[in-house]
This record gives C-alpha cells, structure tokens and sequence, in this order.
C-alpha cells in the first residue's frame, strides 16, 4: 500500500510502546461499520449472485455463507450496492487532487475502474498504426459509449495506457478529458515513441525490442493492481484493452546478438563493481538490458499477476480490439487460441467477463456495463489469527441453494508486523484497518516522484524543517530552468493554517537547492507546498504530506548525488545513473548510541551481500554512508540503517532507483 505520506524515510520502532489512538472519524465508508476490534482482521468481500445476467436482489446476510480456507466466518456487515445510470457530467465533481481521488476511492460505494490500453499489443500487427488495421481506433466508439452510459455520480475512473505507469493514475468523475484522451489513441499509437524505441541501436536482437514493450507492459499492469489494491479492500476493475498478453520464457539464445552475457555484479574490497571497469557506461548499460530481457519469464510473470489480482480484489475485463480474428499462418489457428485462452484466464479467473473474437465491441462493453451495475459487501472477522502474510481462500455460497456465486477469491493476510502497526497507529475508517502499508511499501514510494518536473523532499531534525527541491532527470534534459529558479515553501497544518514559509533559489546549473524552516513542535506542519518560478518557463508546484518525526535516536537523513565530473548536491529525486555515488547523512539526536549498522536491501526487503562503510562524525554528529553505485544492476534498492541504545532499537529505510 502506498500512503499519502511520501518522505523516502520510514521509522518502524521495535520497542512496545503506548500510543494514544486518534479519535475515531465519522462512519463515511459503509452503511454498516464495525468496529475495530484489537487483534483481529477484518475482510470485506464482494459478491455477484446472478440470474440470467443480471444482480438477484433483495438477499439478506442470512442467505449468505462465506467460508475462509474451508472454516466458516461470521458476517458481521452487510451492504447492497447499485449505480444509478448516466449523469450528466455537469453534475458531477472532479476531486480537487489525485489524494483526494484516492481517499474518495476507499469508500465502497464508490465504483471504481480504470480504463488501460495496451499500446504494444493492442494493434494486430506490431508497429504503428495504419488506416487499414487500426485496431486502436476501431476501440474509440465503443469506449467513449461506455463511458456515456454507465458513468453515475458514485463512479471514479481513470485512462492509462502501457506507456504509463502507476504514478499517473488519477481517478476522477468528469469525462471530457478521458474521452480526449481515448480520441487521441490513434494519433498517439502511431507518432509517440516508447521506451523500446528509446533503445534502437542498444538492442540489438530482432526479438528483444518487443520484449522490452512486453516489459514495459506488464510492469505498467502490476504497479497498476497493487496502485488499485492500496485503495482498499473491496473491488476494484480494470478494462484491459490488448489483442494479446504473451507468455514467452527466458531465452539465452537471444544473446548472441549483443556478444555475450553481462558479467555479474560483485564486491571488491568492500565496493561494488561490475565487469570491466575499461568498458564505457552505455555498452555496460545496454549488455545488461539485454540480458536482462532475454533472461526474463514473462510466463511466472502472467501468473504472478494472476495472484496479485486476486489478493488485491483487482478484476480485469479484457477486451480484443482486433475482433474477430483469422490467423494468418499455417498453424496459426493454435496460437491465436491460445491468445484468447490467456485473456479469458486472466478475466475469469479474477471474476471479470472476456470480451474476445468477436466483432462487436459495442456488444461487448455493454456486458462489462451490465456486470458493474450491483455487488453486495459482506464483512467478516476472520477467525484465523496466524499473522503469516500468506494468500487465504474466500467462498460464498447461497444457503438456499448451495450455490457457489462469483466473489472475492482470496485475501492476503497482514503480517506480525502489520499487526503491530494497527496496534499502535491505527488508521481512521475500515481502509486502514484492513491494509496498512510496510515500511518497505512506504519507502519505495516516492520513487515515483521523480518523474515530476522536480522533486521535494523533507527532512525533520528537532525544530528544523529541511525541504530539498531537485529539477527531473527529464527537465535537465529538455534545459528545463536552465537559467535557474525561485523556490517558495509553505509548510500548512491539517487545516490549512501556515504554519511557517521560506524561499530558496536554484542557481543556474545547479539543478537543485534547499530550504531550511523553524517549526513549532507544538504546531507541526502536517503539508509542504513547494512553487518553481523560473524565466521562460510555466510555474510549477509539488506538495508533500508530512508525519510527525518520531525517531528517539536518529533524525530523517539528507541524501547527496555527485560523479567524477559532479561535485555531491543534496538530491530530492532519488534515480540514479550507475556512474553517480550516493551519500546518506543521518543526523544522531541521542547521547550516545552502542549499536549502529546499515544493509543493502533488494526491491522485496532481501538482504544483498554487499558490504557498506559506515562511519560517526562525532563532530558533526551525523552517520554517513558514501558509495558508488556503479555495480548495482537497474533496479530498486533500500538503505537499511538500524541504531539502538540500551534497549531501544530503530530501522530507518531510504529507497533509491538505478535507472540506468
């Protein structure tokens, strides 16, 4: 799960100790609320009994019986829900924020959907499109109508496409701008280049350019449903537009185009390398973009997002914009059945409806309409109180007829960890009682906030507010501020109050530039609202939300990026190139501390077996890691620091990326 609250820095504290809860909020999710019970995990499930195609209504909680892992579960809340037809988009209201968007979303009788277009795949024949096969666009009239007749004031939806990611989702309820957005899919589809285009003349092997589509497509999907599962427990749908999602596995015989295999990455003498320190960055690069490709199973990575889905209540609706099809090789009647079969595995088995060879797409988006009409909500305790993180089995039945009815599949349980979370912090309304964000979740997060033009960052240390604000990678390339900036800083409570201000200036070159601002412990900023004002260029805002620096031992860090060419400037987009060092500096708010260590941690939170140096300046009071990234493949990484005194102990956790 992904919270509001995006400051890289996440303090998980070891030590049992009491904490005041927050006042409970009004009930706005449900018209049965329960209520929160210490110690115990309440699951929401949705449920679609039908006849004839359509919602039975009138049932009640007794004519329900859900069971969890074969072991019956008591109802404890119980909800009808039904979507009025169209509203005209005058009457309804767009959040006033993508976190507003979200918030919205986690109230049940919201309907949620997103509309996702595979931009790879969406077409018959790989490549742009043309007039004569434009499958793309033969999907305009039918989107646009869905939109026109389902969309009530209780929907939220939004259009992404495979050249999106999960960043960019943005739910809202007017449709002028996703109905322009679904009008320029042909333009888009044919003129715009991909990531893949990106890598010609770096890829050098025939079938590694799709590959790095199919790449870019699946990973689209799943920061997608784990976006959508954040949000909340009960469903969530994605109409997927594709004529195809392929399967292939590794391939190792797809190297020999690119001269061999990328050497691995190592420790020598406690720093990281990589192959040939002689060979250039961008040959490194592109040697292990393609192994990387080539070495992918993209089929455990079908399944994966199968599981995903469904532990996340994330429905797809698939839909073939091509129609019907023939194929058009010998023997090409097996793989395009199997084509089908995958998009029709991937719907049903998320309880969604396929829409496939056939030719009627209007037709078919009806009957997406038609399933998203009504759902009943149970909620159940659920009596299994092993807190082990695993995958658990829902099945409802209808008593009257021992009918199993389409539902809610699976759940993920939340973990000892979590557990305590809610313990300690619990969260207002059912969304945080049910799904509670891991540190790791919360420290990869503002990974994404490099993308923005600029990114902020804040840093809490006792009275001082530091904020770090860090021009794009992609601004610096388009010579974005080139002549440099004016930064303002506003620090609000949770009302809105200012609590205090600053300015700051991005020099010319520069790219970057900090702020530090007095606070009032007694009247802590809950919200920073950063503006870029530079010559020649539109204004500019980022915001962050912020919580209350509860570290006893260490402060939040400050982060540093330098080169051989750069010198080290304090960053706020945490991507990095291999040929770019970090440095982390912790600043120490304890007397002494007798227990200090910081690790290496993959993407999943797994240690890697990688030495780093960490060194106290007694002086400056501060912990400081200072290594070169240059050996770490693309990816995902956390610096895990963990500090103690006596009995005390914290793990603070920074996320950075490789990008390239």
């Amino acid at each position: 799960m992904v919270r509001a609250v995006l400051r890289p820095l996440v303090l998980v504290s070891l030590v049992a100790a009491a904490h005041q809860n927050p006042p409970a909020q009004p009930p706005t999710q449900a018209q049965q609320k329960p209520v929160f019970r210490s110690g115990t995990h309440f699951v929401r499930v949705d449920a679609y009994p039908a006849k004839d195609g359509k919602i039975i209504e009138g049932l009640k909680p007794d004519d329900f019986e859900i069971t969890e892992n074969g072991k019956p579960q008591t109802i404890e809340s119980f909800d009808y829900i039904s979507f009025p037809t169209f509203t005209p988009d005058a009457e309804r209201r767009d959040p006033s924020s993508q976190r507003a968007g979200y918030d919205m979303a986690a109230d049940p009788r919201y309907r949620v959907f997103v509309i996702f277009v595979d931009m790879a795949f969406g077409n018959a024949h790989d490549g742009p499109v043309v007039p004569t096969n434009g499958d793309l666009v033969s999907m305009q009239s039918p989107l646009v109508g869905f939109l026109d007749r389902v969309l009530g004031p209780r929907d939220l939806y939004a259009f992404l496409t495979s050249r999106n990611s999960a960043r960019d989702l943005v739910l809202g309820q007017k449709t002028g701008t996703i109905k322009a957005q679904i009008d320029d899919l042909y333009r888009s589809s044919r003129i715009d280049r991909d990531d893949a285009d990106q890598l010609d003349g770096c890829l050098k092997g025939p079938a590694l350019k799709p590959r790095a589509r199919l790449d870019q497509t699946y990973t689209a999907l799943e920061g997608l449903v784990t976006q959508l599962g954040s949000l909340r427990d009960e469903r969530k749908n994605i109409i997927f537009v594709t004529n195809s999602l392929p399967r292939p596995r590794e391939d190792r015989s797809l190297l020999e185009a690119t001269g061999g295999i990328m050497p691995r990455a190592g420790i020598v003498n406690g720093r990281l390398g990589i192959g040939d320190r002689q060979t250039s960055s961008n040959d490194s690069y592109c040697s292990g973009e393609a192994q990387r490709l080539a070495m992918m199973n993209f089929d455990s990575r079908y399944k994966e997002l199968l599981v995903s889905a469904r532990s996340e209540n994330v429905t797809f609706y698939t839909i073939t914009p091509a129609g019907l099809q023939a194929p058009v090789t010998p023997g090409g009647q097996a793989a395009l059945q199997k084509t089908n079969d995958d998009l029709i595995t991937l719907a049903h088995e998320t309880e969604g409806v396929a829409i496939v060879n056939t030719n009627d797409l209007s037709g078919g988006m009806k009957k997406i309409a038609d399933d998203l009409a009504a759902y009943y909500v149970l909620g159940y305790y659920t009596t299994n109180t092993t807190w082990d993180g695993g995958l658990r089995t829902i099945k409802v039945q209808l008593k009257s007829s021992g009918e199993t009815i389409r539902a809610r599949r699976q759940y993920r349980a939340p973990t000892q960890e979590e557990m305590y979370e809610l313990a300690v912090r619990p969260a207002a309304g059912t969304r945080g009682v049910s799904k509670p964000a891991t540190d790791r979740e919360t420290a990869l997060a503002v990974l994404e906030r490099a993308s923005r033009p600029f990114a902020a960052y804040a840093a809490i240390n006792g009275k001082t507010l530091t904020v770090v604000t860090e021009l794009s990678p992609s601004s610096i390339q388009n010579q974005r501020w080139k002549s440099g900036a004016d930064v303002q800083v506003t620090a609000t409570t949770a009302e809105g109050a200012t609590v205090t201000m600053g300015r700051g200036k991005i020099e010319a070159g520069a790219f970057t530039a900090i702020v530090p601002l007095e606070i009032d412990s007694a009247k802590p900023p809950a919200r920073i609202s950063v503006d870029l004002v530079g010559p020649g260029e539109r204004p500019a805002n980022d915001w962050l939300n912020l919580s209350p620096s509860t570290g006893t031992l260490v402060a939040d860090p400050i982060a540093y990026r330098s080169s051989s060419r750069v010198s080290p400037r304090p960053i706020a987009a945490f991507e990095f190139a291999r040929n770019e060092r970090i440095k982390v500096e912790w600043p120490v708010i304890a007397p002494s501390l007798d227990r200090r260590e910081v690790r290496l941690l993959d993407h999943a939170g797994k240690p890697l077996p990688v030495e780093l140096p960490l060194a106290e300046d007694l002086s400056r009071r501060v912990l400081t890691v200072d290594v070169s990234l240059s050996g770490l493949p693309r990816g995902d990484y956390l610096f895990e620091l963990t500090a103690g005194t006596g009995t005390t102990v914290e793990r603070h956790l920074l996320a950075v990326r490789i990008k390239q």
